[in-house]
């Protein structure tokens, strides 16, 4: 062999080394682990998930179902009746457990670049948050958008939900006097 073939496949290794990296390089991946309660989960996804709702169910044996809630169609879609095809970050989705204790799963996808704005529609809106606003609660949100005339958050320990509403007069009450922080998932 000649001093030329080997600098010429070394020159090809070098090539193919840096192809196989690049991918990680630039999108660079996160796991979003969540631990799900027995009972009902409200959720939102810290990266961009691969997964189809059937394939998420199937980390897990004691996931039940996967719902989404459909402003346009007034309804849950749920993977289990078929009608929730694909997930995304942005959205709040209720993940049902029937373990009889907590249970852990990790979920693998690019790290978020982006965040679209949400577009709430009159009515009923179950958001999801992929990346925590700076320290913001239900009362600053409130606030800031007068637009918003309540919010709820799970309480899975107490089976009930958290309640931040605004009045008729247009003033906001935390009916459980608690104000809870938005945090990302």
């Amino acid at each position: 062999m000649n001093g030329g073939s080997i600098m010429y496949k070394k020159t090809i290794l070098s090539i193919l080394i840096i192809i196989l990296l690049i991918p990680n390089i630039l999108f660079a991946q996160t796991t979003n682990d969540i631990t799900l309660k027995p009972g009902f989960n409200f959720v939102s996804f810290t990266n961009l998930i691969t997964l189809t709702p059937t394939e998420l169910k199937a980390l897990n044996a004691s996931i039940e179902d996967v719902f989404l809630y459909s402003p346009s169609a007034g309804s849950f879609l749920s993977a289990s009746e078929g009608t929730l095809s694909s997930l995304s970050a942005g959205k709040g989705y209720i993940i049902k457990s029937n373990a009889s204790s907590d249970i852990k799963i990790s979920i693998t996808g690019n790290a978020i670049t982006t965040i679209n704005p949400l577009n709430l529609k009159t009515g009923f809106n179950l958001v999801g948050f992929s990346q925590a606003p700076a320290s913001l609660t239900f009362v600053k949100l409130m606030t800031d958008n007068s637009i918003l005339k309540c919010f709820y958050k799970w309480s899975p320990t107490a089976g009930t939900f958290i309640q931040v509403i605004r009045d008729e007069s247009g003033f906001i009450t935390k009916i459980d006097g608690v104000d809870p922080t938005i945090k990302a998932g």
